[in-house]
């Protein structure tokens, strides 16, 4: 075995700096929480290639003084902390000494300073250990320029995540740190283009509205509660206004946006009794407590705190939840009591798929007539669409019929639950889930790179706002959804216009698509999938037929013949299979007949 030896200091900075950059939105993080201690009333980040390349933030803060700037990048060199006392007793974002000199280990950092009381103040450039100051008279506050980052752990750098995915968690960083500093003014340029801008507002309400938009502010709940030494509040979900993920569970210690493992069970619990299953509520909650009461020195990123009593501060979350959910009727939706719409005329529809509920089922007229979705005719045997009060089965009498694959002993006997189709192939009897296996093959054609799509024009362009987070996802997206048919603009700083659509979206909910789109692509909810397919699986799901609508014998046939064709794998999009297999002698077995 080698003999024990201290490791260079190189090795142990670039360590360090591991720990504290995990990529550009810790950069992002720590410069912004320095900002914030310093004072600023206005903040700027301005990021190229997603931080990689270059990254600045800017403030009016207190600013350096001249004859410090060079500490500034030494290890543990900090104004926020004395002696060991102090950190029982934090007050600022940070305090360790640890951000500013991890940032310049592993990329190429320039500094311009200046304090109230200075006329000049310095400009500081550190390359590979080797500093350089000179003069610099402009403003006071502090710009802070970030290159090249982890251009010496190209290691590091691998594994780095798409450009999309980095400006996604810088977003998600710089609004987190918005959120809890309404008295700032926060601005997000990429590229040299603005993409966020907030301006000071009075209060946290206000600054929630502004990243999370009206909409979807007015369905939450203000609430507080207090102790001698506690109290929180926050804004949580009405009961009629759930996500499918947890991505708006967040939790603020005096201000500070930390990780808390145990908030989205205690979200669970208090909702349990509204929330159906893959629901969550929404709750941004802020806790202001004694420093003294709390560690935030746990963690290297400063992400993880400790509390002193952590039941006690379990139990004032559900609390907080409890008179939330208390404040407010349980309305029911608007949708809720209306009668479910009649199906169109049977058909598939120009691509080949599957036809799909229409906007209107009256005639075409005005200004529904572009919104009505065009249908062929399936062919002169194909099945008449019963009633509601007709079975749903193709008789005995009928052929059997005829796979893609030439065999005959595939044949289709009708639907059950109004959500899976029987069909009886050879020795077996096999269940289809029709919505699961029409998200396949709408996902396959929308997979492919020369699929063609006809787009629809809207008579009325409809407007969707989307909160600040969600924005900067949909329109990361924009080229691949004006591939597959949508014209969709920018309308403002949270809001898109959509112009057109693609026939496959005509008969869906538009902004239940776009809501359910952003939040998969803002929060990665599937894993390592790039944002093309991420897209395709959306669409498909909001475009597929859904359990309980009612399939006609052709439809039914064409559901059979392309999950029996060989040409798609057998489970929708999201990996659910969507045919099962029951052979005879099963059958036989269960019946006691072997």
């Amino acid at each position: 075995m080698d003999r024990i030896q201290i490791l260079p200091d190189s090795v142990k900075k670039k360590i360090a700096a591991g720990e504290v950059v995990e990529g550009p939105f810790s950069v992002v993080k720590e410069l912004v929480e320095n900002s914030i201690d310093a004072g600023a009333t206005e903040i700027e980040v301005e990021v190229f290639e997603s931080g990689l390349k270059k990254l600045v933030v800017r403030d009016n803060g207190a600013g350096i003084h001249r004859d410090d700037v060079a500490l500034a990048l030494m290890e543990h060199a900090t104004s926020k902390i004395r002696d060991i006392a102090d950190i029982e007793r934090i007050g600022s974002f940070g305090f360790r000494g640890e951000a500013l000199p991890s940032i310049a280990e592993i990329s190429r950092i320039t500094m311009y300073t200046r304090t109230q009381g200075e006329e000049t103040g310095a400009r500081l450039a550190y390359r590979e250990g080797s500093l350089e100051m000179s003069d610099y008279a402009g403003p006071v506050g502090t710009s802070i320029i970030v290159e090249n980052l982890f251009y010496n752990t190209p290691a590091r750098k691998k594994f780095m995540k798409s450009r999309a995915v980095e400006m996604r968690n810088i977003r998600s960083v710089f609004l987190r740190m918005a959120i809890g500093h309404p008295g700032i003014r926060f601005a997000l340029l990429s590229e040299g283009r603005q993409a966020i801008r907030l301006e000071r507002t009075s209060t946290i309400g206000e600054r929630m509205e502004q990243v999370y938009g009206a909409d979807a502010f007015k369905r939450l709940t203000e609430v507080r509660l207090s102790d001698i030494s506690v109290s929180i509040e926050g804004f949580l979900s009405e009961p009629g206004f759930l996500k499918s993920t947890r991505s708006m569970q967040q939790l603020y210690v005096n201000r500070r946006p930390v990780e808390y493992r145990y908030l989205g069970f205690l979200l669970s619990r208090a909702y349990e009794g509204i929330a159906s299953h893959g629901r969550h509520p929404v709750a941004v909650l802020f806790l202001n407590i004694d420093p003294a009461l709390i560690d935030v020195n746990i963690h290297p990123a400063k992400r993880e705190i400790k509390f002193f009593d952590q039941k006690y501060i379990d139990s004032l979350i559900i609390a907080l939840c409890g008179k939330a959910l208390g404040e407010r009727p349980h309305e029911i939706a608007r949708d809720a009591l209306r009668p479910a719409p009649s199906l169109p005329s049977e058909g598939i529809a120009r691509d080949g798929s599957l036809p799909f509920e229409a906007v209107e089922t009256k005639p075409p007229q005005s200004a529904t007539a572009a919104l009505d979705l065009p249908l062929a005719a399936v062919g002169p045997d194909a099945s008449p669409r019963p009633n509601e009060t007709e079975a749903r089965l193709v008789s005995d009498a009928d052929a059997p019929y005829m796979g893609s694959s030439g065999r005959a002993d595939v044949r289709v006997l009708g639907t059950v639950f109004e959500t899976y189709i029987l069909c009886e192939e050879g020795d077996s009897l096999c269940i289809i889930d029709f919505h699961a296996a029409h998200e396949r093959f709408i996902y396959d054609e929308l997979m492919k790179k020369d699929a063609g799509f006809e787009s629809q024009a809207l008579v009325f362009p409809r407007v969707i706002e989307l909160s600040m987070e969600d924005f900067g996802a949909i329109t990361d997206s924009a080229a691949f959804l004006a591939e597959i048919g949508f014209d969709m603009d920018e309308f403002s700083e949270n809001a898109v216009i959509i112009r057109s659509v693609p026939v496959l979206a005509a008969a869906f909910d538009i902004d239940a698509f776009f809501a359910d789109l952003a939040e998969s692509l803002r929060t990665g909810g599937e894993g390592d999938v790039g944002m093309r397919e991420r897209v395709a699986r959306r669409m498909a799901c909001h475009s597929a037929r859904r359990a309980g609508d009612a399939l006609s014998g052709g439809e039914m046939e064409l559901v059979v013949r392309k999950a029996f064709s060989g040409e798609y794998e057998l489970r929708c999009p999201h990996g659910r299979p969507f045919v099962y297999r029951l052979g005879r002698s099963d059958m036989e077995r269960m019946f006691k007949r072997s």
